[in-house]
């Protein structure tokens, strides 16, 4: 554990609500000795402002602090990709608040995968310098299954994560069963060991991090390519069976073609993506991510916070 506070400042307090920045956020307090959580809401801003504490945060939000103030910019994911994908006009509002952002002086940009590094670099303009992958606590999801038989698990909990793709699959496979996830956080890894699989078939993610928890369980897994998937065979995973985010649109009948091959392969194969969780993103990889950011903030905007 790195020894020194951080603040993390997001829309909403990891706290009360969930979410991927909230799951983040609330794995910090695994690496640092302390976290304070702040919103736009929080008062004491200005306090923490002043405190040279360093302060994380949500990438779009980097403007809510006086520039004279270094920040710490966190790129959880590409809103002008994102919206490519969603069409939505709240997206489109998140890229505007991205682009608006890359041109914050005194920011240290960090981002959740090289290939979100790249695309805001060359999209926005602010390539973050450091690439910490969301970690998993190897301890809990540890790989040791108890599947059930013809029990695949998905995380569709809304459209753009395939919501309305899981009911006609499932009428086309009616010999398995497809449950969401559907458990608290501490619930998660006892819900996975007892998947056959996992499915993720998303439209769009920056790093998805039950897509990397499903790894670490050691879950064969079918996934779109997006987030990680993007990052290529040379760093990204390859323990698993990808699908073109395309196939999700429209008729369904390439992606019921694909998820046949890949059930069929259950029988053929082994998958074990959770060798690519322990060479990249566990938590000893993202202390140490942390420690070079550290340093890195305390040349460039000489802050002492106090590491070795």
């Amino acid at each position: 554990m790195l020894p020194l506070p951080v603040i993390h400042y997001s829309r909403e307090d990891p706290r009360t609500t969930v979410g991927g920045v909230q799951r983040f956020a609330r794995n910090l307090e695994r690496i640092f000795a302390e976290v304070r959580y702040l919103t736009p809401d929080s008062p004491g801003r200005e306090q923490a402002a002043r405190s040279g504490v360093p302060i994380i945060c949500d990438n779009q939000l980097v403007r809510d602090w006086p520039e004279e103030i270094p920040v710490i910019g966190f790129q959880h994911g590409v809103a002008a990709v994102k919206f490519q994908a969603t069409r939505t006009l709240g997206h489109w509002r998140l890229w505007r608040a991205q682009r608006r952002a890359a041109g914050r002086p005194n920011t240290l940009w960090v981002a959740c995968a090289r290939w979100v590094a790249e695309a805001c670099g060359r999209l926005y303009g602010n390539r973050a310098e450091h690439v910490i992958y969301y970690p998993v606590d190897t301890e809990p999801f540890d790989g040791r299954r108890n599947p059930e038989p013809r029990l695949l698990l998905h995380d569709a909990r809304t459209e753009n994560k395939g919501s309305r793709l899981i009911p006609r699959l499932q009428r086309a496979f009616p010999d398995w069963r497809f449950e969401l996830l559907g458990v608290q956080p501490e619930q998660v890894p006892d819900r996975l060991r007892r998947g056959a699989a996992f499915l993720h078939l998303s439209r769009y993610e920056g790093n998805s991090l039950v897509c990397n928890e499903a790894m670490a369980m050691d879950l064969p897994c079918l996934m779109s390519r997006v987030g990680l998937f993007r990052e290529g065979n040379s760093e990204g995973p390859t323990e698993v069976w990808t699908v073109e985010p395309g196939l999700l649109r429209g008729r369904i009948t390439k992606l019921e073609s694909e998820l046949r091959r890949f059930l069929a392969s259950l029988g053929q194969r082994s998958y074990h993506p959770r060798e690519w969780i322990l060479e990249h993103a566990t938590l000893a990889h993202a202390e140490r991510g942390w420690r070079e950011v550290m340093l890195d903030y305390q040349n460039r905007f000489q802050r002492d916070v106090e590491l070795a």
